[in-house]
């Protein structure tokens, strides 16, 4: 439960970001992105120009490109866009009005306007659909649609591959589950550091903007104040 807490919060904090970086590519002119942050970031302009100097630094241009590469080496994407697979398996199911299993749910995130996204990605549905149809030997237990998928898409320890973080195999659990908390958190450990951080600056800076507004305020006051002590200390204006 914990790795897919953490893994949650990742993603939600990993999308933020990629939508902050895709307003920031709307622009050519930096001056002019600098003026138009995101809807998340308006009235927050130090925040926001904090990320575009990280996204014009160099070593944020290098990351990118070692991401780009990294993709590329993928046989498949998916699309199902920001959506996480449980999410579109839900709501497939709630369409449907039937329970969604891991061979549909695959195809249904894998094909854009009725086509598969790549021939690797057809080629893993056609060998689920494939074991699925093979007849079982007697004596022995027919596979099911999870065991197909995690057989066709090598699926990694505690972890389902198109659908998320779910539970590992009982003879494993105990002997992984010290060392391999300690991986996820550690994997995850800067990113989650990164995001406390950056909601403690927000805080400060809404309680910065506050502390501002009310001191405009009292200022205001005391010049009004003023204004009606001079006012007073004059004296009614003379006929000349």
């Amino acid at each position: 439960m914990n790795r897919f807490v953490e893994h949650q919060m990742l993603t939600t904090f990993k999308e933020f970001r990629t939508d902050c970086h895709r307003h920031f590519k709307k622009y050519s002119d930096l001056e002019e992105v600098c003026a138009n942050p995101p809807n998340a970031l308006v009235g927050r302009d130090e925040d926001w120009h904090f990320l575009c100097d990280h996204y014009i630094s160099c070593a944020f241009k290098e990351q990118s490109r070692t991401n780009k590469a990294a993709r590329q080496k993928q046989p498949y994407n998916h699309s199902s866009g920001s959506k996480s697979f449980l999410q579109r398996q839900y709501e497939l199911a709630e369409r449907k009005g039937e329970p969604i299993n891991r061979v549909e749910l695959f195809r249904e995130t894998h094909v854009r306007a009725g086509t598969f996204v790549s021939q690797v990605a057809e080629d893993a549905h056609n060998q689920m659909l494939e074991l699925q149809s093979q007849p079982t030997p007697e004596g022995s237990q027919t596979l099911s649609k999870d065991k197909i998928c995690d057989q066709v898409l090598h699926r990694r320890l505690g972890y389902s591959k198109g659908l998320g973080w779910g539970p590992k195999s009982k003879a494993r659990r105990t002997a992984s589950a010290s060392s391999s908390s300690t991986s996820c958190s550690q994997s995850i450990e800067k990113e989650i550091e990164l995001q406390a951080k950056f909601h403690e600056a927000l805080e400060q800076i809404e309680v910065q903007d506050r502390n501002h507004q009310a001191l405009a305020s009292q200022v205001e006051s005391m010049k009004k104040m003023i204004e009606e002590l001079t006012r007073a200390q004059q004296g009614p204006p003379h006929d000349p």
